[in-house]
């Protein structure tokens, strides 16, 4: 689902908590110097449940004290997800701990999240009327207020954990107080990476694959990594690379096909595009369409994939070689238009292309490949990489 309108946070105590209002009037002072909003409280059970709204975005926030504990049950999916133990290895007994909680609420319209039932947004589509918050500006404000707000009740009362739901995460307060500070979107804390894969082969690294869940909320797909023999670390990094590439001013999701990686070629991976009911990797068939990232070339972890088209195998795609063209000349002209129009896309977010082709014989010699580096550096983003039929296109340019 695009943008969702309804989004929380639930912030879970071992300790009763009385600080509410001052949590709320906190909120509303910080954000209306941030950004001039003004609110209103249409609704206030003092020290328990205060509504705001602001009514020049129609924006509503709420915030809830609940003297009780959180019900497990909504944490499974969270807890099944290796994950959630990785950043938080005691996150059971914290919510065995858990005696009380606040829960935060983010909408927009003045229905607030009862336009989220099937039946009521039906019923409001039967007679025209648009969908509340249904822009990707609206979501990602209301994501930073809600990030504000469960920042600031950390300021005044350290959690247990916090849940957010926009992405499944279950995460100690720290680390949330952390992944909430001000950044790009999507950004660690709006992509879940669900871990899955299979035992290590003898004398061999586990192949660990990941499968995202939050990229829905800004592509309308999910992405996939097979398991592989890279770190996952190392793939999760390309996922917030491949993100960035589409969201980005001008930006776009890579083709079907084609490749992307930085300048410095340190990297490459191939975008495949698979609708919902496709089987990829012997697994079920994908309950949603997905963006499969497959790795082919990793220079910090010494891997390179047997199908990569080496470096020296590029050429202009404004000079190609003859050879390699179609004999037709519409379909000549055909692939020249495409290489051209995806070139476009690329020059638009600052990028360049080149074009690769399998058993090229390069023209001049190929420039030195860089040398690897000692250990993972953190990318500053990927450029994309396109491909013709036979051809494959590398982006050379940083964003």
């Amino acid at each position: 689902m695009l943008y969702p309108n309804r989004i929380q946070a639930a912030l879970l105590f071992d300790r009763p908590i009385a600080d509410l209002e001052a949590i709320m009037r906190n909120f509303t002072r910080i954000e209306g110097m941030r950004s001039g909003a003004q609110f209103n409280l249409p609704e206030a059970n003092p020290g328990r449940f205060y509504r705001l709204f602001e009514g020049a975005e129609e924006l509503m926030v709420t915030f809830e004290y609940c003297d009780r504990p959180a019900d497990a049950g909504l944490f499974r999916p969270a807890l099944s997800s290796a994950f959630t133990g990785i950043a938080t290895p005691d996150i059971r007994e914290r919510i065995a701990r858990c005696s009380s909680y606040i829960l935060l609420e983010v909408t927009h319209g003045v229905l607030g999240g009862v336009e989220e039932d099937p039946k009521i947004a039906a019923m409001l589509a039967q007679i025209g009327r648009e969908k509340s918050g249904a822009t990707r500006a609206q979501f990602e404000r209301r994501l930073a207020v809600l990030a504000l707000m469960g920042r600031i009740a950390a300021e005044h009362a350290m959690p247990l954990a916090v849940h957010w739901t926009q992405s499944d995460m279950l995460l100690r307060g720290e680390i949330f107080d952390s992944l909430a500070a001000p950044g790009d979107m999507p950004g660690p804390l709006h992509i879940h990476p669900f871990l899955f894969g299979q035992g290590p082969a003898p004398d061999a690294n586990p192949l660990v694959g990941i499968r995202t869940f939050g990229v829905r909320h800004w592509l309308g797909r999910e992405i996939i990594v097979q398991p592989h023999a890279l770190p996952w670390a190392a793939n999760l990094e390309v996922i917030f690379a491949f993100c960035k590439v589409a969201t980005m001013a001008n930006g776009y999701v890579i083709p079907d096909g084609d490749t992307f990686g930085p300048e410095d070629r340190s990297l490459s991976y191939r975008v495949l595009h698979h609708d919902a009911g496709t089987v990829i990797g012997g697994g079920d068939p994908l309950d949603m369409p997905f963006y499969e990232l497959v790795p082919l070339k990793h220079l910090a972890h010494g891997f390179t994939a047997p199908d990569h088209v080496p470096d020296a195998n590029a050429f202009d795609d404004r000079a190609f070689p003859a050879a390699i063209m179609p004999e037709a000349q519409e379909d000549k002209m055909a692939l020249a238009n495409e290489w051209a129009d995806k070139r476009k896309m690329a020059e638009g977010i600052g990028g360049r292309v080149e074009v690769r082709k399998e058993g090229l014989a390069p023209a001049t010699p190929p420039p030195p490949a860089p040398t690897p580096p000692p250990a993972p550096a953190p990318m500053p983003g990927l450029r994309p990489q396109l491909r013709g039929p036979g051809a494959r296109v590398f982006g050379r340019k940083g964003l």
